[in-house]
Formats: structure tokens, sequence, C-alpha cells
């Protein structure tokens, strides 16, 4: 899928060029992804041991914060599996997961609202659903921006080169 600008080469003449690999500030995005998936799980157990703690009546909603809790880490480790095998369909399951993430942020805030009392300190933390949605969107919107402009990304995820790249004309 090589857009305006871009061309297709091979897996091996991609990995030959010098830009090729998770080097540069891509080890930044290596560095989030191995602890996201790392922590996740674990914060995950946490969270799930302190909602079961609670009184009776805010367990609903904690559990629905916990569910939701657990849909994101697993969320981040198949993008983190993904992100490692260098897959051309990172940036693409990036992009869908981030949605499906949103649509069930939306959701999960507005059956939280319906189910009466939620856990401490969550209870004051409700805020403009709005606001929320549109936060999140460029939250994710940022980095897939930054991913699909980087020449990095592109050489090493979707074996794509400039179209004016050096490594094109010395073939």
């Amino acid at each position: 899928m090589a857009g305006q600008g871009w061309v297709r080469v091979s897996a091996q003449q991609a990995e030959a060029h010098p830009l090729f690999g998770l080097r540069g500030w891509l080890r930044i995005v290596s560095i989030l992804m191995a602890l996201t998936a790392i922590t996740g799980p674990l914060i995950s157990l946490i969270f799930t041991a302190k909602v079961m703690s609670l009184p009776p009546e805010v367990i609903p909603g904690g559990l629905v914060m916990v569910a939701l809790l657990a849909l994101g880490t697993a969320t981040a480790i198949v993008l983190a599996v993904l992100w490692f095998n260098q897959s051309q369909y990172f940036l693409r399951a990036y992009v869908e997961l981030s949605a499906i993430s949103i649509a069930l942020d939306l959701a999960g805030d507005l059956l939280l609202r319906t189910m009466g009392p939620l856990p401490p300190p969550f209870a004051q933390a409700q805020g403009n659903l709005l606001a929320d949605v549109v936060m999140s969107a460029l939250l994710s919107a940022l980095p897939c921006w930054m991913l699909w402009r980087s020449r990095r990304f592109r050489v090493t995820f979707q074996h794509e080169l400039r179209e004016d790249d050096p490594a094109l004309f010395s073939r």
C-alpha cells in the first residue's frame, strides 16, 4: 500500500536499508510497548483485587472497569506482539483497536453512569463524555500520525522507501 511518494520494495531490500530496524526513536516505542505488555496484566490483577474488596453496592461498577482494563491490557499485548514481529499490519491494527477502544470507553462510561455508585476515587472523576472521546481520539491519532510520517517505520514495517531514496538508485 505504497502511498504517493513511496515505493514498495522487497523485504530483502528493506532489511538492507540503513533505516531498517527498531532503532532511533522507535526504541522509545519499543520500550513503551514492552512496559505496557508487562505491567498491564499486573495492574489488572491489582485493580481486580481492590474491586473485590469494595462494598457490594459498588462491585458491579468496579467489574465493568475491570473488564475495560482487561480489554485494554489484551489490546496492548496484541499490539506489542505485532510491534516486535515488525508486522506490516501493526499500524492498521493500531488504528482499528484504537477506534474499538474509544467506542468501548464511551460505552463503559455510559454504562457506569447508569449503574449507580462507582468505586472510589472514580466516583468523583466522571467528566464530560464528549471531551473524553475527543481527547482519546487525539491521543490515539498522534502516535499513528507520527509512525505514518516516519521513514524508519515505513522502511521497517511497510517495506516502503521514498521515491527519491538513494537506495532505490543503487539497485
